[in-house]
């Protein structure tokens, strides 16, 4: 604990980190205002619980079709401005929707465009903000860097949340976009004032570009063949590592089982506790409190144990969380038990997700190559999304002929079969040091 207080004490001295957190906590803020009235007005524009799961497959399509793709060309481009732009365009875009709104033209198919629109912007913001972040944090201070962002980012969240209720009751939801679009602003202006994080252009890039600048008289089709080659190496990485094909597949099992809590949150509300949009508040405000408490916990915890007893930990806690949401029934008709038990089920989830984030986020920051990294960040998060888009739509058909309690039960089942393969197949998640878990060195050379 005491040399965990002397990390964090050392990172937050520095300027650069100060402001990416500033940059972080502000947008985290201005997204936690949008998503509770976003969530919410999906639901009572279009009455369907269909729909809120069809508006959330279209809002992670673009981080499996596009990410990868966006990687590849993130990793040629300067980080920072990368970022300065996609929170700039994501603010024009919030804007744009929000003159709609008002103006009376929204309905389904507008939500589901604009929500398309603004998930492909942030399939490029996401692999440049972990290669940043790489080029900001000193890689002994990764554990603790990245524990702080998390808990300072769950702490705005719960303001956001918090607010958002008051906010949009008040002065409507068009307000609450546009608080959205000032912190977009206000993280672009901090981020493009950082000194750190200049992109440095990898060895391999290097050179592919010094070959078809100085080669006279070289095709379209070679270039493009550059191209091609430059985005495969970012799978090549990925796959010929283990371990991190490992925590790829367990990204995609846990995210197609928490599909239902994030798709149909709104239905929950109305059709398990019969309630309004005011459980949505609490449940954000607790799971960001839950945020802040896993995020605290993982340090701690990595020193304790490893990393496939916390994946085991937090797998049995977000199975635990889910069982409560599924009880939710229980209560209807009682707002305070409704209240209590929402906010334990958030809360405990929250924490789950960060043991595992956190567990999944760090050994990979920490051992992968920085000449690949908004490489493999893109593909290993499209991995981590790539159920989200198939399974939502599975669900908004399955949501017309089964209740909404009975999928969660089956979440519920699902993760002890999860948890039930960690305890009995033991995979591997142990990343050996400086390695990324790649065993194969002829694989490993070949990729630089």
């Amino acid at each position: 604990m005491e040399q965990n207080r002397k990390m964090y004490g050392e990172i937050i001295k520095e300027r650069e980190y100060r402001k990416l957190i500033f940059a972080t906590v502000i947008n985290r803020f201005g997204d936690s205002v949008d998503a509770i009235a976003f969530t919410w007005l999906v639901y009572q524009i279009t009455h369907s619980a269909a729909w809120s799961a069809i508006v959330f497959a279209l809002n992670t399509l673009p981080n499996v079709v596009v990410q990868p793709f966006a990687g590849a060309i993130v990793e040629k481009m300067d980080k920072k401005h990368v970022i300065v732009a996609t929170h700039l365009l994501r603010a024009v875009i919030i804007t744009l929707f929000a003159l709609l709104y008002r103006a009376g033209l929204m309905n389904a198919l507008v939500m589901a465009i604009f929500t398309l629109v603004i998930t492909t912007v942030e399939s490029f913001n996401l692999p440049a903000t972990s290669a940043f972040t790489m080029q900001v944090v000193k890689k002994e201070h990764m554990t603790c860097g990245m524990s702080l962002n998390s808990m300072l980012s769950s702490a705005a969240s719960l303001a956001g949340t918090g607010a958002a209720s008051v906010i949009i009751a008040t002065a409507g939801v068009s307000a609450a976009m546009m608080i959205d679009v000032v912190t977009f602003a206000v993280a672009a202006a901090l981020i493009g004032a950082m000194k750190a994080g200049r992109a440095k252009v990898t060895e391999a890039a290097q050179n592919e570009a010094s070959k078809t600048t100085s080669a006279t008289g070289e095709t379209e089709n070679k270039i493009e063949q550059s191209k091609i080659e430059f985005f495969l190496d970012g799978f090549r990485y990925v796959a010929s590592s283990r371990v991190i094909c490992n925590y790829g597949l367990l990204a995609v099992a846990l995210n197609f089982m928490l599909i239902p809590i994030n798709a149909l949150q709104a239905p929950i509300a109305s059709e398990i506790f019969k309630m309004g949009g005011e459980i949505l508040s609490i449940a954000g405000a607790f799971a960001a409190i839950g945020g802040i408490a896993g995020s605290a916990l993982v340090p701690v915890l990595s020193q304790k144990l490893s990393p496939l007893k916390m994946i085991m930990l937090g797998t049995s806690l977000l199975g635990a969380g889910m069982l409560g949401m599924a009880c939710g029934g229980v209560f209807a008709g009682n707002n305070i038990a409704c209240y209590v038990d929402v906010a334990a089920s958030f809360f405990v989830m929250m924490v789950a997700a960060s043991i595992i984030g956190g567990t999944i986020n760090i050994q990979f920051m920490k051992n992968a190559d920085p000449k690949y990294i908004a490489r493999a960040a893109a593909v290993m998060g499209a991995c981590g999304t790539a159920c989200m888009p198939v399974g939502s739509l599975l669900l908004s058909a399955v949501v017309t002929k089964v209740s909404t309690g009975a999928i969660l039960v089956f979440c519920v089942i699902f993760a002890i079969a999860i948890l039930a393969i960690l305890v009995f197949v033991k995979p591997q998640m142990e990343i050996e040091e400086g390695s990324l878990g790649i065993k194969n060195e002829k694989v490993s050379a070949n990729l630089v």
